[in-house]
């Protein structure tokens, strides 16, 4: 069958292009990011692959593609961080109807717009967080699609999907941003395959499946090392019960303290898990033992096989890992694309 070819900018470790390589249909032609640390995953799990340090916020995008002797691609993905902008035009004020504009030019989104308008890729698909879409009241989001839908020949469309409605075991939630020039009218993003009440025997997955399996397993498989808790903490994390956060009304004096996050809930093995946060060093709880998941676990929570080893320090590999699209989730993009580019083709 026919391959297509893929370039993901601002790629990270890569779990999107991991997700549209495992269909055997693409063939990665570059995938590019700053970080030192996604480039010795790179070298450490897939040397293979094209892989390049690159900071893509000071490249002319055409001049670099002219370079490296690439003038078009299939299929085009990333994830910029969104991250730096500027206002042009008239601030708005609390008499006027103005409101301020974005130069998205000059934000790291605007590269990657940038790229598709030199790549002219069949299909392209950006990654981002929930909160695009509201960021500056909406704003800042109309002026990216204003810019997106200012390259000529795109049906532009966007979305926000929950990665466990892809067979990901994690509520993560993702605006995406994707357009064709195939001129095909089809479901414009990949159609729902799991379900939060099992409709026709597809039940959302759970941390349970993922990670129960891994107990007793600790320091004895790469990247499964758990940290090492402080007394307090423990005593803290012993009073969580399962599914549920701190009881904080409930603490002694003692344990208690302000600003109990995320970091002190602990999951449930019959549901899936929070959002995988890179935070300083520290994961959610483990559903049954008093400890934060390790970064295996949570990797397997992000739907990476075990075969991938996460490299630099312990905080790196949390970036690592909770930075990632699901390569699950990618996986049923990837599918989804290729129904419409066969039929294109």
């Amino acid at each position: 069958m026919k391959k297509y070819s893929l370039i993901d900018v601002f790629s990270g470790i890569g779990g999107f292009h991991s997700g549209f390589l495992n269909t055997g249909r693409f063939e990665l032609l570059m995938a590019a990011d700053f970080n030192k640390d996604c480039e010795s995953f790179h070298k450490e799990n897939h040397p293979e692959l094209p892989f390049e340090k690159v900071d893509l916020s000071l490249i002319d995008e055409q001049k670099y593609w002219d370079e490296k002797g690439i003038k078009e691609v299939d299929v085009l993905i990333g994830g910029p961080p969104c991250q730096g902008f500027s206002t042009i035009g008239n601030r708005a004020s609390s008499n006027s109807n103005k409101r301020e504009k974005y130069d998205i030019r000059n934000n790291l989104i605007g590269h990657f717009i940038n790229h598709v308008r030199v790549l002219r890729p069949k299909y392209f698909i950006m990654e981002n967080v929930r909160g695009l879409t509201t960021y500056r009241k909406g704003n800042f989001f109309e002026d990216v699609m204003e810019e997106f839908n200012s390259i000529p020949g795109y049906k532009i469309s966007h979305k926000i999907l929950n990665a466990a409605d892809y067979g990901v075991p994690q509520i993560r939630y993702r605006t995406f941003v994707f357009g064709h020039r195939t001129l095909l009218e089809e479901n414009p993003y990949p159609e729902q395959t799991h379900f939060e009440n099992g409709i026709n025997g597809h039940k959302h997955k759970t941390v349970g499946q993922a990670i129960n399996d891994l107990v007793g397993k600790e320091n004895k498989i790469p990247n499964h090392a758990p940290l090492k808790h402080g007394e307090i903490n423990i005593a803290r994390y012993k009073l969580i019960p399962e599914g549920e956060r701190m009881p904080e009304d409930k603490l002694p004096p003692e344990l208690y303290r302000k600003n109990f996050g995320n970091t002190f809930k602990r999951l449930h093995r019959e549901k899936p898990s929070l959002t995988m946060v890179p935070g300083h060093n520290a994961f959610p709880i483990h559903p049954t033992e008093n400890r934060s998941l390790t970064v295996r676990e949570a990797a397997r929570i992000q739907t990476f096989p075990d075969d991938y080893i996460f490299t630099g320090n312990r905080q790196a590999q949390c970036i690592q890992v909770g930075n990632a699209v699901p390569p699950v989730l990618a996986e049923n993009w990837a599918n989804h694309v290729l129904k419409i580019l066969d039929k294109y083709e």
